[in-house]
């Protein structure tokens, strides 16, 4: 079974972070929610607060096949703030493993200099800086290599769903849309 981190700091954006959860969930990933904040209850942007599933600081990411950062003001400034997600970030990209964001938390690879010159996208606020060190299409979903980005919200599910198809393939793909009623 592949497994799937989704690291939460206080301002991530509820749907980006949720809506994986459970696409992942229904994929037969097992995923765990991660707090960075040194508590479990974690405050979206929108002020809901989540319980999370661990504390960064208890958990052994050496079994992540998928890190995903999700966005949301100020959430993916504090992630991109935190040096110890700055070195696992940096450590799981150059193990080759797949390392997901979405909205503003790509800013994370750039604060960290990690994999610049690859093809990105992310929340048009971000699209200047982004582009700086990255070749940056604005396009809702990205690829290159094990580098996945999407540009916002609005396309959490799809994000997901692509990325459970990378881990569990096809079958697991059918069996969420199914579910979801997706044709």
């Amino acid at each position: 079974m592949k497994k799937a981190y989704i690291l939460l700091a206080d301002g991530f954006e509820l749907i980006e972070a949720l809506a994986p959860y459970d696409v992942f969930c229904r994929g037969g990933i097992d995923v765990k929610s991660v707090s960075v904040t040194g508590n479990k209850t974690v405050s979206a942007s929108n002020k809901v607060k989540v319980e999370a599933d661990q504390l960064f600081e208890n958990t052994d990411f050496s079994d992540a096949d998928l890190l995903y950062l999700p966005g949301g003001y100020p959430g993916y400034e504090n992630l991109g703030n935190d040096p110890k997600v700055g070195e696992l970030v940096k450590k799981h990209y150059a193990d080759g493993k797949i390392l997901a964001a979405i909205c503003g938390a790509p800013t994370v690879f750039l604060k960290n200099q990690i994999a610049f010159g690859k093809t990105v996208t992310s929340h048009s606020c971000c699209a200047k800086e982004m582009s700086e060190k990255y070749n940056y299409t604005g396009k809702f979903i990205e690829q290159d290599g094990n580098l996945f980005t999407a540009i916002g919200a609005g396309h959490s599910q799809d994000f997901a769903i692509k990325l459970a198809q990378v881990l569990a393939g096809d079958q697991a793909v059918a069996k969420i849309k199914n579910g979801m009623e997706l044709k």
